[in-house]
């Protein structure tokens, strides 16, 4: 496939808009920057030094001075990538693409570029896919590299594209020497310290004993798995619709369904976008814990969870607090404000947009025996004792008489337990009391000793409830 179709088709690039080119100044890049340039595009060349070799510098000051004669923009910044790597507890191969594409991304954005343009080429193909297959990854890892694709823990919208994927390194090489084009060879592409050049300099060459064509076996595996996980993400955006109840910055609930191993993943990785090859031994526990529903909760990966609430499965970071808006939540004991003239109180602001309202000599007719919104009691005012009504998350011990039940007598509690509360919410859901009496659970039940009968007087109405969020 000629060049200019995949830059137009396969990459989606418009020649009228700015694309960002990282150029390292090695063979690969070059030839990208050059095939860019001649078909017209609006380049912008960027180069980024990761400081860990003595000629770095040169190197970006030539990329500097090619960018300068050919009459385009040039973008230069250097890091630390080897103190990077330790303060992070990275390998340095990392670091490194961390840093660089941190960069890349940051310079597009600033020059409102269509897209990042890399200089990957078929032989980069082949190293990512066994990289992958070495560490188990599945076929999300096996497709390998695509010609255009989002990366969002850089970039939400900006695409990264790769060009050169249908060329072999030595092909790049040629189009340097073709254009008279003088590349920069890193000589740390030699150092087998690094498992990427363990991969190209002794293990692939070993496999190529077995088969010498092993390279090209390896592309046409990837054209195959590409259509094959076209297909799966298909069947997967249905399964998503159908299983998936809700979403948070840091929690997703419902997982327990068919291609679970699948949903489990893309939770995964809606979670944590930076997240590379997730495991298959990591997917496959996890798929096993939605089939066990004794089981209460299991380590996923990367400081993710899985529990089992209710018949609910939940992917959540540890420190997940996200999925507790959507349930009234009182860190501390908090004073219910006193009637006003008009009978009605104040709001009572309980955060995460929940409020309490009090409305106090609330007229005595039949609309309360119409109730049946848990986020509204009904109290007879004159059985309430005299003290300060308060609004706080459950103490030890405390104790409840709900409505109900008879005039039985249960600890709060178990009474959460009996009304299958949400786990994560019974901490600090509130609890609204007289001293040490539970008058009202809200959203639950109210106690016996407060229920309206035919010989209420007085009511107050108190009522929880969310207000709409902005957006």
């Amino acid at each position: 496939m000629m060049l200019e179709t995949i830059l137009r088709d396969q990459c989606g690039l418009d020649p009228a808009r700015p694309v960002l080119a990282g150029v390292s100044g090695g063979p690969d890049s070059l030839c990208l920057l050059e095939v860019l340039h001649s078909a017209g595009y609006r380049v912008i060349v960027a180069h980024f030094n990761h400081r860990l070799r003595p000629e770095a510098s040169q190197e970006a000051e030539a990329v500097s001075a090619l960018a300068g004669s050919l009459g385009l923009p040039f973008i230069g910044d250097s890091a630390d990538v080897r103190a990077y790597a330790e303060a992070h507890a990275l390998s340095l191969e990392e670091a490194a693409r961390m840093l660089r594409y941190q960069f890349l991304f940051a310079a597009a954005r600033q020059q409102a570029a269509q897209a990042v343009a890399v200089g990957h080429t078929a032989d980069d193909q082949v190293e990512t896919v066994l990289m992958h297959f070495l560490r188990g990854a599945g076929l999300a890892g096996l497709k390998g590299m695509e010609y255009r694709m989002l990366l969002p823990v850089f970039d939400p919208h900006i695409p990264l594209v790769r060009p050169l994927l249908s060329l072999r390194r030595a092909d790049t090489e040629s189009y340097c020497r073709a254009q008279a084009l003088e590349p920069h060879y890193d000589l740390s592409n030699s150092d087998q310290t690094f498992f990427r050049n363990r991969l190209r300099h002794a293990l692939i060459p070993e496999l190529e004993k077995y088969n010498p064509r092993f390279k090209e076996a390896i592309l046409r595996s990837v054209q195959a798995l590409q259509g094959d996980f076209t297909v799966l993400q298909e069947a997967l955006e249905d399964a998503w619709k159908r299983v998936v109840l809700e979403t948070g910055f840091d929690w997703v609930a419902g997982l327990s369904a068919g291609l679970r191993r699948n949903v489990i993943r893309r939770a995964a990785e809606s979670l944590l976008p930076d997240s590379r090859d997730i495991g298959f031994a990591a997917l496959e526990r996890a798929a096993a814990f939605a089939e066990l529903p004794e089981e209460k909760q299991i380590d996923f990966i990367n400081g993710l969870r899985l529990f089992n609430e209710n018949g609910k499965i939940y992917l959540a970071a540890y420190e997940a607090t996200g999925f507790l808006a959507g349930c009234p939540q009182v860190q501390q004991a908090l004073a219910i404000p006193s009637r006003q003239p008009a009978g009605g109180s104040l709001p009572l602001e309980l955060g995460h947009g929940w409020i309490l309202f009090a409305e106090y000599d609330a007229p005595v007719d039949e609309a309360w025996l119409a109730n049946k919104d848990n986020r509204s009691a009904w109290l007879d005012a004159d059985r309430l004792p005299a003290e300060e009504l308060l609004i706080r998350p459950r103490a030890a011990g405390d104790t409840f008489m709900p409505l109900g039940m008879g005039g039985q007598t249960v600890k709060v509690r178990d009474f959460y337990s009996n009304v299958k509360m949400p786990q994560r919410a019974r901490t600090h859901w509130p609890l609204v009391c007289a001293g040490q009496q539970v008058v009202w659970v809200p959203g639950y039940r109210i106690g016996n000793p407060f229920r309206i009968t035919e010989s209420t007087r007085h009511i107050i109405r108190l009522e929880i409830k969310r207000l709409p969020q902005p957006g």
